[in-house]
């Protein structure tokens, strides 16, 4: 129990000044954890411990890398985020696919989203340049959204020669040789994002931030406690599971789960909660996180991502991994 508290304690400044030695003093350490508890279930808290970062760009709990592509300047940046501060490393332009969401295998269009940087190679093609990242298109939300194809990379000229079609690719993102090098100098594959949009760039605020945050420790809460009515409530109408199941058929399934009563330790650390790029203009997340979960039946431990959408202050997930 001790080791709870000091988490708690270590966890959450006392925003609401609230005496935790008195509320142990006088109800116990049971107390003193729903009252911190409440203080980090509430919106006004999170806003306080992001006054003076900057989340345009998302919100990370570790550093992380950007390389945002604007499709419609045809230009990429490299964005670094590192406890609220960002910092543009590079920039460069680029040649991109169609306007447009991708939607087909060989439409030519360059996809709108975020995606992981997934393998650094050399490309067997010499006409893709000496060096290619590729990127997890498609992720779970395009396969929901029935859009297919893939290989799209960022990647440089030919090796031979000149490139014929210079005003587009087919669907990826290509820089010359030398920026492509200088690009990889800046990189770090495994811990960069790729964020690919048209038109505006999407941006988030602290109030969006807070409200999602909030909102998956709210989440986790009735999950931890087997409160199936407002566990529910934090999903969307038009939510989909990774496997295409439906809302309906989800309730019913976390229905029969949470009846059993278990008890359930369950953890969330290392967030990354991007804004989503999307032609619609919702207000779309991707959030990513790691997930420590423990039941008497179950273990889970990895990465989980959600992406969900913000109406007002309400956040509700739209389709879980």
């Amino acid at each position: 129990m001790k080791k709870i508290i000091f988490f708690f304690i270590a966890l959450s400044p006392c925003l609401f000044a609230q005496n935790y030695e008195e509320i142990y003093l006088k109800s116990g350490s049971a107390a003193v954890i729903d009252a911190i508890e409440k203080n980090i279930l509430s919106k006004d808290y999170w806003l306080k411990k992001l006054e003076g970062k900057d989340v345009r760009y998302g919100y990370y709990d570790n550093e992380i890398l950007l390389s945002v592509v604007d499709k419609t300047k045809k230009k990429l940046e490299v964005i670094s985020y590192n406890g609220g501060i960002t910092k543009k490393l590079f920039s460069s332009s680029v040649i991109v696919g169609k306007n447009g969401d991708k939607l087909l295998e060989g439409d030519l269009k360059t996809p709108v989203g975020v995606y992981q940087l997934t393998r650094r190679f050399t490309p067997n093609d010499r006409y893709l340049g000496p060096l290619a990242f590729s990127l997890s298109y498609p992720n779970l939300l395009d396969k929901l959204a029935k859009r297919n194809g893939g290989g799209i990379w960022i990647h440089g000229y030919p090796l031979d020669g000149q490139r014929t079609d210079e005003l587009k690719t087919k669907g990826c993102v290509a820089m010359q040789n030398d920026t492509l090098m200088k690009f990889d100098d800046v990189v770090d594959h495994k811990k960069t994002l790729a964020f690919i949009y048209e038109d505006k760039r999407p941006e988030a605020s602290a109030k969006d931030i807070a409200v999602i945050i909030s909102g998956l420790l709210g989440w986790k809460k009735t999950w931890s406690e087997s409160d199936i009515e407002n566990y529910l409530k934090f999903y969307d109408k038009n939510f989909e599971r990774y496997d295409g199941m439906s809302l309906e058929k989800f309730k019913s399934m976390k229905r029969a789960i949470f009846s059993k009563k278990e008890k359930k330790r369950i953890s969330f650390s290392n967030f990354l909660i991007t804004p989503y790029p999307n032609l619609k203009n919702d207000r779309l997340f991707r959030v990513s996180f790691y997930e420590d979960y423990v039941s008497d039946t179950h273990k889970f431990a990895g990465q989980k991502t959600l992406y969900v959408k913000l109406y007002n202050d309400d956040m509700k997930i739209f389709i879980e991994e």
